[in-house]
């Protein structure tokens, strides 16, 4: 991907030129529609994250990253076989795909994983995440943890939500499930 639409400036293999255009004067449809679409600026990177995806240590493992900082874990009837390869492991899905995200706090003596260690010190959380995934730096992981945790819109909710509980007796806790569905043909 080293070709730039004219209009938006998405990147694109030369191949995914429009049929009509040239090599030396390219023009895409996929991105904007030759300048149709007006999309506003992407946000830039929150401060940090650059490095991280410049350092081989962190694209090495960076989807062993991406689980130990999820939210939430996949829910899904894959068929038992999965495509054998080098690569990504792939699967085939039947039926709905969905997330599961477990209750705030973690069973008694339970470890608490996910979401549940956005409530913890980023300190805390980055030494319960690194038990879990001893391969992963702990010093990338707290970063990162830091970085979701003054960008991600979410991941200070859980905070709150905690603090919310703590203040109220064990009795009044309401137990909630909070189910989103997305309609068949929409996006």
């Amino acid at each position: 991907m080293n070709i730039q639409c004219p209009n938006c400036h998405a990147l694109h293999f030369m191949a995914e030129r429009l049929s009509n255009s040239s090599n030396a004067r390219p023009h895409f449809g996929m991105c904007c529609l030759q300048g149709q679409v007006s999309l506003p600026p992407i946000r830039r990177w929150p401060p940090g994250l650059q490095a991280h995806f410049e350092d081989p240590r962190f694209r090495e493992k960076i989807r062993q990253y991406n689980a130990a900082l999820a939210f939430t874990s996949l829910g899904v009837n894959a068929e038992p076989q999965t495509v054998q390869g080098s690569g990504p492991m792939s699967f085939h899905v039947h039926g709905a795909l969905h997330h599961l995200i477990g209750a705030l706090l973690p069973e008694a003596e339970g470890e608490p994983s996910y979401a549940q260690l956005y409530i913890y010190d980023p300190q805390e959380a980055t030494e319960r995440r690194t038990r879990r995934n001893p391969q992963l730096d702990p010093a990338i992981m707290l970063s990162l943890h830091t970085i979701l945790m003054e960008n991600h819109p979410y991941a200070p909710l859980y905070k709150q939500a905690h603090d919310i509980m703590r203040e109220k007796p064990p009795g009044e806790h309401t137990d909630m499930r909070v189910c989103l569905t997305l309609q068949q043909g929409t996006d």
